[in-house]
């Protein structure tokens, strides 16, 4: 918290700043960043968005990623973005507005810390779902 900021100044660096999750395996493009980047400035509500990315490396474990890639986020996502409502936003490549993060009812909930086996599962082994839910929740869009 800057003290020698105005609320109005503290609304905009909120509603302008974007945390960028990516998988370190992924072939990440500079482009692919100014697109996300540009829907979510076209569209405030926006909390949330994910683009195409393709996983690096060869042999097996790779085929199984580009196969996993291509119907979980190319076939899904585009699927649920015509369909008008995009349910998760995948960690391998998202950007996620700082003001939908931040705002209290998400990220309180968000942090809680699993304390039974079926919390494991959902805050943990599902955090960029349980993230997308809790914006979604709060009215905010998330968009491929």
């Amino acid at each position: 918290n800057n003290p020698d900021l105005t609320d109005a100044q503290k609304e905009v660096r909120a509603e302008n700043t974007f945390l960028l999750a990516l998988d370190g395996d992924v072939d990440f493009q500079p482009e692919a960043i100014i697109k996300v980047v540009d829907l979510m400035k076209r569209n405030p509500s926006v909390g949330a968005a994910c683009g195409r990315i393709h996983p690096t490396g060869g042999g097996y474990m790779q085929w199984y990623q580009k196969f996993e890639y291509a119907i979980g986020h190319w076939l899904q996502k585009a699927t649920e973005h015509m369909m008008g409502c995009v349910l998760c936003s995948p960690g391998c490549f998202s950007l996620f507005r700082a003001k939908a993060v931040m705002a209290d009812n998400v990220m309180r909930t968000y942090t809680t810390v699993a304390n039974q086996p079926k919390h494991f599962v959902q805050y943990d082994q599902g955090e960029d779902r349980w993230l997308c839910t809790l914006l979604l929740k709060q009215g905010w869009r998330v968009e491929y």
